[in-house]
């Protein structure tokens, strides 16, 4: 990201939020995952993966804290799921399903995994977490098929590329191109 526009909270600007949720209803028509009842049934299924060892090696920060501090709220009246704080996650009914607590389990660990001044809501990060854990929970058939939707979205879900550092030989070759290309174009 060329800008570094941060909110209020010292998060990035959420540049690709509305590209993420249009890529990711594709979980919905291909596989919505089992719907649970309670909060206690929801935070069970999410300490299931707080649990995992792979969870463990890929998020230790997160797993560290999160296996004792989750929270999983009800959402009475909230029309959305939201993830708040480092550990507490909000859900109304509709939203007791497996991708959407992944969804909102992959913020929680994008707070303690990565710096939130690099960090935007729905950044590659979040993106990047999201499909590492849908493959490990849901399988791989389902990421594949998050992972096909974000890149046919534009979703970013890998680091920028990193720009490459000009030697002075190197700026030295191309001065000496345009001085070339120069001469030829006088010449014609």
């Amino acid at each position: 990201m060329t800008t570094t526009q941060h909110t209020n909270h010292g998060h990035l600007r959420d540049s690709q939020r509305s590209k993420l949720y249009k890529a990711e209803s594709v979980l919905g028509t291909h596989i919505l995952g089992q719907q649970y009842k309670t909060t206690a049934d929801c935070r069970e299924f999410l300490m299931g993966i707080i649990e995992r060892k792979t969870f463990k090696r890929w998020f230790p920060k997160a797993a560290r804290d999160l296996v004792w501090r989750l929270e999983v709220r009800p959402g009475y009246g909230a029309r959305r799921a939201f993830a708040s704080g480092r550990y507490g996650i909000t859900l109304p009914q509709w939203a007791r399903n497996e991708p959407v607590m992944i969804h909102e389990l992959c913020h929680l660990v994008v707070e303690y995994e990565f710096p939130r001044r690099e960090v935007a809501w729905h950044g590659w990060q979040f993106c990047q977490t999201y499909l590492k854990i849908i493959g490990n929970v849901l399988g791989p058939e389902t990421r594949d098929t998050l992972k096909a939707s974000f890149k046919e979205e534009g979703v970013r879900f890998t680091p920028p590329r990193k720009k490459r550092e000009m030697t002075e030989a190197g700026k030295q070759v191309l001065r000496d191109r345009l001085v070339v290309a120069r001469a030829a174009k006088k010449k014609a």
